[in-house]
This record gives C-alpha cells, sequence and structure tokens, in this order.
C-alpha cells in the first residue's frame, strides 16, 4: 500500500511554475526544480514523470490562468473596455514585475519554438483566445458606435495581442514606467481609433 502524499501538488507546480519563469526550461535542472519546491527528486519522478511532464503541467496551468485571467475581463456586453481592459492588465502585469521575470507564454515560445510543438500549440491557443475575445468586443463597439475607423476589428486584436508582448519583453528589458505607459496610451489611441 502506498502512503499518501505529504504535499500539495498543485503548490509544488507553482513552485515549479516560478523556476521556469526565472531561468526557462533549459536554465532549469532537476536540483533546481527540486530545492523550489522542497521535493526530493524521487519525489518529483514519482509524481510528475520527468522534467518535460513536469513543464507541460506548470506551462498548462499558466496558460490556464491567463486564459482565465482574459475570460474576466470580458463580460457579454463588453466592448472597447474588455480590449482596453486587456491592454491595462498586460500594462500593470510588467510594470509590477520587479525582477523582469516576464510573461512565461513569451519566455516559453522564445524558448522552445523550435524543439517543441506541443508548447508552441499550447501557447497559440491562449493567445488566440485573447485575440478572439478582443476581436469580438471591437465588433461590438463599432456596432454601437463606441468607435470608429474602417480597421477590421480582427486585425485591430491581432495588433493589440502583439504589442501587449512587446510590453512584456521591453518591461522585462527594464524600460522605464513612463515608456510601458507611453506605449499603453498609445495604443489605447490606435485601438479606440
Amino acid at each position: 500500500m502506498s502512503r499518501p502524499r505529504a504535499f500539495d501538488e498543485d503548490t509544488a507546480v507553482r513552485a515549479a511554475q516560478n523556476a521556469f519563469r526565472r531561468t526557462g526550461y533549459a536554465g532549469t535542472s532537476l536540483s533546481d526544480l527540486a530545492e523550489a519546491t522542497g521535493l526530493g527528486k524521487g519525489s518529483l519522478y514519482n509524481t510528475f514523470g520527468d522534467k518535460e511532464q513536469l513543464f507541460q503541467r506548470a506551462f498548462g496551468d499558466y496558460c490556464d490562468e491567463a486564459d482565465a485571467a482574459t475570460d474576466a475581463l470580458f463580460t457579454p456586453d463588453a466592448g472597447l473596455s474588455g480590449a482596453l481592459g486587456y491592454l491595462r492588465m498586460v500594462t500593470r502585469d510588467a510594470l509590477a514585475d520587479r525582477e523582469h521575470v516576464g510573461c512565461m507564454i513569451t519566455k516559453t515560445t522564445s524558448e522552445l519554438a523550435v524543439s517543441s510543438p506541443a508548447v508552441v500549440d499550447r501557447a497559440s491557443r491562449t493567445l488566440h483566445h485573447a485575440e478572439d475575445l478582443i476581436t469580438g468586443a471591437l465588433t461590438r463597439a463599432r456596432e454601437t458606435g463606441e468607435t470608429g475607423g474602417e480597421e477590421d476589428p480582427r486585425d485591430l486584436a491581432r495588433l493589440l495581442v502583439a504589442i501587449t508582448r512587446g510590453i512584456d519583453a521591453l518591461g522585462k528589458a527594464g524600460y522605464s514606467a513612463q515608456a510601458l505607459r507611453a506605449i499603453e496610451a498609445t495604443a489605447a489611441r490606435v485601438i479606440g481609433g
């Protein structure tokens, strides 16, 4: 009969997620993961399999959390406020990231895009989910007269997703709060056109 686990699996995954966010997949050793989670290597293997499986779990959980945070911004009647709320959320997160760790999606796709189709697929689903919600919100904003302009809402949504990935990367590169807020303000004017 096996012993019950003496640790919380979700807490261990969160600790591993933080380690991967700081140093990337390649830069995080099994010893780093054992230290971060407080678990022995045997417990890590027995619970999560190998490093790749633990990483996929941590990355999947991160993407699920990003999806949930995005969903919370978009009520069924959200228009421009939903799209700009997404922009503000990403800027706020970049400004709060004092250690310049950055978004796990941005970091991971930069590191593993060539070698891990599963990572690309999961990241793409999360980014497309945001794009779809923003497109819907901008379409409603145009239909209600909240915004004008000739730009296609899908194109604007893609632009907004690209800008937010850039804000995250620039925040990680140490751009000032003033610069990030200026980018946010410019993007809001373009999107709200």
